[in-house]
């Protein structure tokens, strides 16, 4: 054989190499020619403002990348519990969306979610900047699992009270921080003939924000979770419970809920408060949004956080974080999810967080709208953070909806003390275990 055809084999062979490097190196990476599909099932539903805001990334994106299909079905709020049993099939889809505490609650404690870490150090397209730094601090963090990122958060909500800033200026009060500043400012209310706290009855949700609150106030983060875990129902016993208990029956006795609440029906109250015959609500942050079309043009918006309550355990600067945000369920194509990822979390897409969904945004170089700057104060300097409702509804939801809330509807309404309460939350969590 020729020394020119050996060289000549030498070259075909090293060609041959070179080429099954490369396919690999595309099957692998999904490489820019070759099609990818990333099949998305979201929690919002057609023609809400953020699903008009992802639909805008998602045909941006799209039309960069043109090998990538993104297929988008909106399924409303309920797509967690399809999700989990698509993943336990192993037909799940390759990104979706909730709160923080509902993934953690649903894939995360189940093994079934992919780790998101290598998008932590990727660059934003435009930017230049380095994904993670772009966030408020310790948002992505907050749901981390052994050191591992699976949920990226793109919105921010908070609960507190509501307010009107003129009416309170009006009335010579100043938002309250403590429990008994509170008590005065309700009080004030009241004798002007304003009804302290407006409250939509039929909303069970709504109204365990007051007892969910005094027991973060009085025994701090993590209590009430203990508490629903234990299955003997014992924990409820303690002390701070029924102090809890107390501080609500307080102002049910004090007549400070607007005449006929137990009754109204959503959104009553609310839109009652957003017209001035109520000084207060306690709510979600989404609020604004919900009653803006009814308050007169000197409205001005703003909150505080749930009082402190001297000698106990929480703070006044701790702040609920409810985080809505994406997660990729087990056997997702992570690296075309985090492409995607980094591409929508560009400050110029998430800017429709804040102005066309009225909400606030993770990203530390966006303000947020006007009528929830208040509340973005509240998160940016918060000691530390709790997940909305101390993560009841997440990490044991039927005990959630079969106990607890229908004992705190009797509660709040002044159908049982504050003792019968506590009671009754013991036996019926024991009994509740019992069965499971």
């Amino acid at each position: 054989m020729s020394k020119k055809i050996k060289i000549l084999g030498i070259f075909m062979l090293i060609g041959i190499l070179l080429l099954a490097a490369c396919s690999n190196e595309a099957s692998s990476s999904g490489g820019k020619d070759e099609k990818v599909t990333i099949n998305y099932w979201s929690m919002w539903n057609t023609g809400e403002p953020q699903q008009v805001v992802l639909q805008g990334i998602i045909d941006a994106y799209e039309k960069e990348n043109k090998n990538v299909k993104i297929d988008v079905q909106w399924m409303g709020r309920q797509v967690m519990s399809d999700v989990r049993n698509a993943a336990l099939g192993g037909d799940a889809p390759d990104l979706t969306e909730q709160s923080g505490a509902e993934v953690a609650g649903t894939l995360l404690k189940n093994n079934l979610a992919e780790p998101l870490d290598t998008l932590l150090s990727m660059k934003i397209p435009n930017e230049g900047t380095v994904f993670k730094e772009v966030f408020i601090d310790d948002v992505v963090s907050f749901y981390e699992q052994e050191g591992k990122t699976f949920f990226i958060p793109y919105e921010i909500i908070s609960s507190g009270f509501h307010y009107n800033k003129n009416l309170f200026e009006e009335n010579g009060v100043e938002p309250p921080k403590t429990w008994d500043e509170f008590l005065a400012v309700s009080e004030t209310m009241k004798s002007k003939g304003i009804a302290p706290f407006a409250q939509d009855g039929n909303i069970d949700f709504y109204n365990a924000y007051y007892y969910y609150w005094l027991v973060e106030r009085i025994m701090g983060p993590g209590a009430l979770l203990e508490a629903a875990g234990d299955k003997t129902g014992e924990t409820w016993l303690q002390p701070g419970y029924l102090e809890a208990a107390q501080k609500l029956q307080e102002l049910v006795d004090k007549d400070y809920f607007a005449a006929g609440y137990e009754g109204s029906q959503y959104p009553a109250a609310q839109t009652s408060w957003a017209k001035g015959d109520a000084a207060m609500i306690l709510n979600g942050s989404w609020l604004s949004s919900e009653t803006k079309q009814y308050t007169s043009d000197d409205f001005a918006y703003s909150a505080f956080p749930f009082p402190e309550i001297d000698g106990s355990k929480g703070s006044y600067d701790q702040a609920e974080l409810y985080l809505i945000g994406w997660v990729a369920p087990k056997g997702a194509n992570v690296d075309a999810v985090q492409d995607f990822l980094a591409f929508a979390m560009q400050k110029g897409y998430q800017e429709g967080i804040v102005t066309d969904t009225g909400n606030i945004s993770t990203r530390k170089d966006l303000e947020a709208p006007e009528a929830l700057a208040s509340f973005r104060e509240t998160i940016v300097n918060a000691s530390s953070y709790h997940p909305e409702y101390d993560g009841l509804q997440a990490e044991y939801p039927e005990w959630w909806k079969t106990v607890f809330l229908p004992l705190d509807d009797k509660l709040i309404f002044g159908q049982m003390k504050a003792e019968e309460f506590v009671q009754e939350l013991k036996v019926q969590t024991e009994k509740y275990w019992s069965k499971q």
